[in-house]
């Protein structure tokens, strides 16, 4: 099997600028954020985004990846998938609690030359919670729904190759 046919290949720089958006669009969302705090929590909060828009797009278009194809993948995937959703799920509960505290030096602290005035602070917790939420809760959804994905892409090839056996 040829690794460097013209379909992977294409598919392979799909992916690439599928990937290049997803970064773009990551970060406008964080750049309100960014702008005014060193923000410490930049990573896991791209990793929130990242997984939200990637799993959306794989769960989307499921058949046409060809890198999905193959049942290891998938089932490595699956297995992934479940301690990812774990750890999500905890790194979410840790961020709201910390946004429930009001205290920006939870996140980080002010650019230099950024003066946060109270009524900055209150905006910029709003849409901090708002998009981590958002995002957060995201990931946790397009996980369970590529989880979902994969199951029944699991049941339909065994569900084939059963028909497939009791016609011989």
């Amino acid at each position: 099997m040829n690794l460097f046919t013209r379909e992977n290949l294409l598919v392979f720089i799909k992916e690439l600028l599928w990937t290049a958006i997803t970064c773009m669009v990551i970060y406008a969302i964080l750049y309100p954020i960014t702008s005014k705090l060193d923000f410490i929590y930049w990573k896991m909060n791209t990793f929130f985004i990242f997984i939200s828009l990637t799993y959306f797009r794989w769960s989307i278009t499921f058949r046409s990846l060809p890198f999905l194809r193959p049942s290891i993948i998938r089932f490595v995937l699956f297995a992934v998938n479940l301690s990812l959703f774990i750890y999500i799920m905890y790194n979410l509960q840790k961020f709201i609690g910390l946004a429930d505290n009001f205290f920006i030096e939870d996140f980080g602290f002010p650019k230099m030359n950024v003066i946060i005035y109270e009524d900055v602070k209150r905006e910029l917790f709003d849409y901090l919670y708002k998009e981590l939420v958002l995002f957060g809760t995201g990931a946790l959804v397009m996980l369970s729904a590529f989880q979902m994905r994969l199951i029944i892409s699991y049941w339909q090839y065994y569900k084939h190759a059963a028909n497939r056996m009791l016609e011989d």
